[in-house]
């Protein structure tokens, strides 16, 4: 089958047409492209930028974990002093009740000695 003239020209106007069209699809695939490769050095800083972000979340996280693990320190020691307080509570009462009681015997014989010293002496002058 041989073109005839008609379809040559109908080919013709419609190519007339469509390659417009088709130059205009074109350009506008192009500027999007030419847009998308604009914005890749912006999407790679703001990449940066997270990344950036993410290093010092992970710091500031490794730094509370630092911390708790001082404060469960800290915590434990509390405890530990706490309990020990507990124990020594009545033992210091103990020791104190008998250091009050020692010391009351001590006034006692103190006291006792110096009534000993004024009886020997009225006994001196009474006799003379």
């Amino acid at each position: 089958m041989t073109p005839t003239p008609e379809v040559a020209i109908l080919f013709l106007a419609v190519s007339q047409l469509i390659v417009p069209l088709l130059n205009g699809l074109l350009a506008r695939r192009a500027t999007k492209h030419e847009s998308a490769v604009d914005q890749v050095p912006l999407l790679v800083e703001r990449i940066g930028t997270v990344a950036a972000d993410v290093k010092d979340i992970k710091a500031d996280l490794r730094r509370v974990a630092e911390h708790e693990l001082l404060l469960r320190e800290v915590d434990l020691r509390l405890k530990a002093l706490e309990s020990w307080q507990m124990e020594a509570r009545p033992q210091l009462a103990r020791a104190a009740s008998d250091a009050h009681l020692l010391m009351g015997e001590r006034s006692a014989r103190q006291m006792q000695h110096a009534a000993n010293v004024v009886a020997a002496r009225d006994t001196g002058r009474d006799g003379t």
